[in-house]
């Protein structure tokens, strides 16, 4: 149960006559018994105003209500109501509303914070929670702040439900044990030969011998998984407004994890001699001085590819016709801020991949998905040999959204419900198969039901039929080093799929001082003279 408490002051444009005041007690009845109790089917679940009182030119309604009819909702009705009444009748406005002393209780204690915004104070007695909060004017008030606040707080409830886990995992699928004869780390032998080398933390520059097996696996992706099933390139942007991350959820459910951009403060050069002349005189770019220069953030930098994809077709309404929509897009890069997991290729700031999205009624969706799956699966298989497993994977922010349910609730696994299903590879050097920290998860395949086709206002033109959407993104350099890490540089131990459809990668170069060692050289040399058995 969940009850309202607060003092609505209604701040009128002067003080109300004599023959007003002889008539509000008849007037406060009739919004109680007419205006207050709409939408509410019990008594318990309205509003009232259980007190008032007149202070100069204020008018003041202390009101409790329930859980249909808001303590907000109910200032609201009442100024609706008496708005007309004291214009017409006393020629009288109201100016302003403030929602003062205002707080919520709820009938169980549970985990509030008091740095939420708008939260004054939390008090837990008797069993209850009792959430103070601070005044609200009628701009907030009409943005139903306090419904967004008890949806923030439901969030966290469920959230610390959820186990503290971003996601359940269940494995469903594995590959048989391959035969794995090459137990080298390749991320040490590549940054040893010389063949990426750092740029930043997380970040690497690939020359071109790497660059070109990296495109080559990309090239093969697409060839054997995506065309036959008839996706078609598209090109989505890099650089997200925040208002699209708003509505798919990223912004508020990941934002530890992204980087986030801004604008110059203006395109003229002679707003920044400031910062020019301490660069100057420096001979260094200090970044708390360049906050000055910018404006506050209002992009990030691309955080999980498919963003643009639902944005382009927000608010479009969808001949059945045109469905469904099958795109994938591998035009740049992504960006993630992974913190102290960074290493080699393993874990990237930055990295590609190809995201795959589709669009269409939920049960092409599913179809599409599964035939998704039948080809990622010959293709991890049978092209690369790689030894892998699948995992279902709840993710909160779908079960939150009401999109899936806990495995543990449907009793079980229905892989054809919103959900994702994770692709892990085994990383022979870094321990034996039975551990979890020896799998590296290279790409995942969702169903995401309604989430982004409500959040966007994507509609189906007939009024009786919904739309889903998926999506799948494999990172490139990870599926490079799962397969490097089983296989090895030599194309003679490679699969016959991938020896012959790999071409000669371009030569480098060797520089004085680069690689650093005389064994990085010799490395380098060696692994591109097997890289040249390729056609």
């Amino acid at each position: 149960m969940i009850n309202f408490y607060g003092k609505a002051i209604y701040i009128l444009t002067k003080q109300p006559p004599k023959e007003f005041l002889d008539e509000l007690e008849k007037i406060i009845e009739e919004i109680n018994s007419k205006v207050l109790t709409k939408g509410a089917k019990r008594i318990e679940e309205a509003a009232k105003i259980a007190n008032w009182s007149i202070e100069d030119n204020k008018l003041v309604f202390e009101i409790i209500s329930g859980s249909k009819v808001r303590v907000h909702v109910a200032a609201l009705r009442a100024k609706n109501f008496l708005a007309p009444l004291l214009g017409k009748k006393f020629r009288i406005g109201i100016k302003d509303i403030i929602l003062k002393d205002a707080k919520i209780e709820l009938d169980r204690e549970i985990r509030v914070s008091k740095k939420l915004p708008f939260v004054k104070d939390v008090i837990f007695e008797d069993g209850k929670t009792i959430i103070l909060l601070q005044e609200l004017n009628e701009s907030l008030m009409q943005k139903q702040i306090i419904d967004r606040l008890l949806q923030l707080i439901e969030y966290k409830e469920r959230r610390a439900k959820w186990g503290g886990k971003v996601e359940h995992w269940v494995l469903i699928k594995q590959s048989n044990r391959k035969e794995i004869t090459y137990k080298e780390d390749p991320n040490e032998i590549l940054e040893k030969a010389g063949f990426i080398k750092r740029f930043a933390p997380g970040q690497w520059l690939y020359t071109p011998p790497i660059a070109h097996l990296l495109r080559e696996l990309q090239r093969l992706f697409i060839e054997k998984v995506l065309k036959p099933l008839g996706f078609v390139e598209a090109i989505f942007p890099k650089l997200v407004p925040l208002e699209v991350g708003l509505k798919t959820g990223h912004v508020k459910g990941t934002p530890h994890q992204m980087f986030f951009a801004s604008q110059p403060i203006s395109y003229n050069l002679d707003d920044f001699e400031e910062w020019i002349d301490t660069v100057m005189v420096l001979n260094k770019a200090p970044p708390e001085k360049l906050r000055d220069f910018v404006k506050p953030p209002s992009y990030f930098l691309c955080f999980a590819q498919c963003e643009p994809f639902y944005w382009f077709f927000g608010g479009e309404i969808i001949d059945e016709k045109n469905l469904p929509v099958k795109w994938f897009d591998y035009s740049g890069p992504s960006f993630r801020w992974e913190s102290g997991g960074l290493r080699g290729i393993e874990r990237l700031v930055e990295f590609h991949r190809i995201e795959v999205v589709w669009m269409g009624e939920p049960d092409q969706v599913v179809e599409i998905r599964n035939q998704l799956l039948d080809r990622y699966e010959y293709f991890m298989d049978k092209v690369l040999d790689l030894e892998w497993r699948w995992a279902w994977v709840t993710p909160f922010y779908l079960e939150h959204a009401g999109e899936a349910r806990d495995i543990k609730e449907v009793g079980e696994l229905d892989i054809n419900q919103p959900g994702t299903i994770d692709f892990e590879a085994w990383l022979p050097y870094k321990g034996p198969r039975d551990d979890k920290d020896s799998w590296l998860e290279i790409g995942n395949i969702s169903i995401h039901g309604t989430k982004y086709t409500s959040s966007f206002k994507i509609k189906h033109n007939k009024r009786n039929k919904i739309i889903w959407t998926g999506c799948s993104g494999f990172g490139t350099q990870r599926w490079l080093l799962a397969f490097l890490a089983q296989k090895g540089f030599d194309p003679d131990n490679w699969p016959k799929e991938v020896a012959k459809n790999f071409r000669k990668p371009p030569e480098g170069f060797i520089t004085v001082t680069y690689p650093k060692t005389a064994e990085g050289k010799e490395l380098y040399r060696e692994i591109l003279s097997m890289l040249s058995k390729l056609s």
